[in-house]
């Protein structure tokens, strides 16, 4: 069937999904039925053509600047650093962290050809030096390339900040953010460590 391999073909585009579960899920989609199909699709086409990527922070929304950044009860001294905008879903998901964002858009991987040139370091150091910034906190992930740009992180920001911490490890090196139990996540950011 045309149809069939067409949608399955899109299907497998998503993370995580591949022959057997694009199969179950077009599968599920017509037992569901039109009505449902519909409204499935008008929702993805209402989240991808109404969300933006906020222009102070790199997170998605609705608006732009997004709610985190006009939130005016978030501590403004108080900037944690994290590579992709799922991240900062995740750790909004724990309720804990009441500081602002900022997302990179990737990790330094010289063998990738990402050089911190690619990500999004200038706007970065515009905000802690127009926000006089009094504490980054790195939530890179546990992983070589989270390293490196921890490390320049580190090297960029340590004469112009008070305080520089890192998310508590008790997240397993080469472990996506993602995968990680709220608890882990909550307890990362209220144990996070200063670096030296």
């Amino acid at each position: 069937m045309e149809l069939f391999e067409r949608l399955k073909k899109n299907l497998k585009e998503l993370p995580g999904i591949g022959d057997k579960s694009s199969e179950r899920l077009i599968f599920f989609l017509i037992m569901k039925g039109k009505v449902f199909s519909r409204e499935l699709s008008d929702s993805i086409v209402d989240l991808v053509e109404n969300t933006k990527v906020c222009s102070i922070c790199g997170f998605i929304d609705e608006n732009d600047p997004c709610k985190i950044c006009n939130d005016e009860t978030r501590d403004k001294n108080v900037l944690m650093i994290v590579e992709k905008a799922r991240d900062v879903f995740i750790f909004e998901k724990t309720k804990k962290y009441k500081g602002l964002y900022h997302v990179l858009g990737g990790v330094i991987s010289p063998l990738d050809g990402i050089t911190p040139e690619k990500l999004n370091f200038n706007k970065l150091l515009e905000r802690v030096e127009k926000n006089h910034i009094g504490e980054i906190i790195l939530a890179l992930p546990p992983s070589t390339e989270g390293e490196t740009t921890s490390m320049y992180i580190l090297k960029l920001f340590k004469d112009k900040v008070q305080k520089i911490s890192t998310v508590a490890r008790g997240i397993p090196f080469g472990t996506d953010f993602e995968y990680i139990d709220d608890f882990t996540l909550q307890c990362s950011i209220e144990r996070r460590q200063k670096i030296e």
